[in-house]
């Protein structure tokens, strides 16, 4: 599915009534009709419902006052309150108060604090309030009277839909005002918006119902599709499909170097989530003193074998790494690895000497003085940073990465020419070439040590098997948040463990290839 911008969304309009000569007038109607029809279908219909619209000056209260009137003319009770003078509104929202009022609606100018207290009292017998206040244009702070208007509807507590974005919402960026509204459901005009799946904003919009306003595909294609949701449909229609009478060999050898004195598990978790990835052959690389004595149970699946090692963890050598070409199809360091001299020194050699596809996680991902290593290996690397590591990374604060998720990593895989994983509650996925992809099904249950671990297992284990760096993390990042969905369904967020989410992986893999009913949000 894709996202936009506010600034591809006006383009998209601009294209659709300059070039194509679709008058304004008609997309506004268009907006209030699907808007009406979306309220009927999820309310379970509109008769014996009281609304209550809250109107800005610009074309988003212009399709409030669209609904007014429809919902006038259906005899839905309905009260309008504008939060401007009627002479301050925009033109195509003139003509629709115009064509509101002529059919009988009397809207509320509200000016002063008894108008405050009026939407108040309404609210208090509204069923529905709709926010027609701020439309995709909105940046900044909600300041003055405007803030108590939002402050009133938030405080009502009756159940709140959106008009496009909920007023207070940056529809680029998701950052938010304070005040925000705070929707139960947004309806969304054209195209979901970018910032609705980016945090904060995503935490307000409620459920998301997308409206087609009629705007004509040839006006979408005048802005490049470069943010893109990750669906059940796109990861299904990544996924290749599986030859019944192939054998191990073709479904490739993954290798696994994880695990050191004080994280065994890391290893052990990335592996098995990679044994559930579809992959024909798993081997677990260990350090050498580890190998030995692992003190948490191996899968029998597993091939374990030992590295050269040094304090408790990895000692690799560029030669060792070499000795991989043939043998392993893709590569996954770093869980549990720690940040010892040696590991640095492992994963300095890693990059250097392995040609192949390769993920990079936790303690393998590289200090900011050996970036320039990167850019030498290619395109069939993924790294999969959380917002702490990529701070890290990148010698910015969290608080600069968590801001500007999206530039940063799309900077970051243009410059390295990688594919970037971004983990958060909404991870973002970066191209080399400037496209990302988002993933925004937040769950506080993967909200625990060796979720990573999993997570880089699983897209290793998928560019074994021949996908590209970019498929395999889509998909990747698809069917971890999907399992965890799964287990946190039977077992819920705060008892749900990582090792659930790595046996859910099967019913995922199961929903995604269509052999189950799957719940994509």
């Amino acid at each position: 599915m894709r996202l936009v911008t506010a600034n591809e969304m006006r383009e998209i309009d601009r294209h659709a009534i300059e070039k194509i000569g679709i008058p304004s007038l008609v997309l506004m109607e268009n907006a209030g009709l699907k808007i009406l029809f979306t309220l009927e279908k999820n309310l379970s219909g509109l008769r014996g419902k009281r609304f209550t619209i809250v109107c800005g000056r610009g074309n988003n209260g212009g399709d409030g006052l669209v609904v007014a009137r429809h919902l006038l003319n259906a005899g839905v009770s309905v009260e309008v309150f504008l939060t401007s003078r009627m002479d301050e509104l925009s033109p195509d929202a003139t003509k629709n108060l115009t064509i509101f009022m002529a059919s009988g609606g009397q809207p509320v100018v509200m000016t002063d604090t008894e108008d405050l207290d009026r939407l108040r009292v309404t609210l208090n017998f509204s069923d529905v309030v709709i926010d027609a206040i701020f439309g995709t244009g909105f940046t900044g702070n909600i300041n003055g009277y405007l803030r108590e208007v939002v402050r009133t509807i938030n405080q009502s507590h009756v159940w709140c839909v959106a008009i496009d974005v909920p007023s207070g919402l940056d529809a680029t960026t998701g950052r938010v005002s304070d005040p925000v509204i705070r929707a139960g459901s947004t309806i969304t005009l054209g195209s979901p918006k970018l910032g609705m799946f980016m945090y904060p904003g995503r935490d307000i919009v409620g459920e998301v119902w997308v409206a087609d306003i009629g705007l004509p595909q040839i006006s979408f294609e005048t802005v490049s599709a470069s943010h893109l949701l990750i669906t059940h449909d796109l990861a299904s229609a990544l996924l290749p499909a599986r030859r019944e009478s192939a054998h191990k060999n073709a479904f490739g050898h993954l290798l696994v170097l994880g695990g050191s004195d004080a994280y065994q598990g890391a290893g052990v978790l990335a592996a098995q989530s990679g044994l559930r990835s579809g992959v024909g052959l798993v081997t677990l690389g260990l350090p050498a003193g580890i190998a030995r004595q692992v003190t948490c149970p191996v899968p029998p699946e597993l091939i374990v074998r030992p590295f050269g090692d040094r304090d408790g963890g990895f000692d690799l050598e560029a030669e060792e790494v070499r000795g991989f070409v043939g043998r392993y199809a893709a590569v996954v360091a770093g869980p549990g690895w720690g940040r010892s001299e040696s590991a640095k020194a492992s994963m300095k050699a890693l990059i250097d000497a392995w040609a192949g596809g390769i993920v990079l996680d936790a303690d393998a991902l590289p200090e900011p003085a050996d970036l320039a290593r990167l850019k030498q290996h290619g395109p069939d690397m993924v790294l999969t940073p959380h917002v702490g590591e990529m701070a890290r990374m990148t010698g910015r604060t969290v608080a600069a990465i968590q801001d500007d998720m999206i530039g940063v990593a799309r900077e970051f895989a243009g410059l390295m020419s990688c594919v970037l994983v971004l983990k958060s509650a909404t991870t973002v996925v970066a191209a080399p070439d400037g496209r990302v992809f988002i993933c925004s099904r937040p769950n506080s249950g993967l909200a625990r040590g060796g979720a990573g671990d999993v997570l880089s297992g699983l897209i290793g284990g998928l560019m074994a098997q021949g996908l590209s760096a970019l498929h395999a993390a889509i998909v990747g990042v698809y069917l971890h948040s999907d399992a965890a969905d799964v287990a946190r369904g039977e077992f819920g967020a705060d008892a749900m463990s990582v090792s659930d989410v790595v046996a859910a992986l099967s019913k995922s893999f199961k929903r995604l290839r269509g052999e189950e009913k799957h719940g994509d949000s």
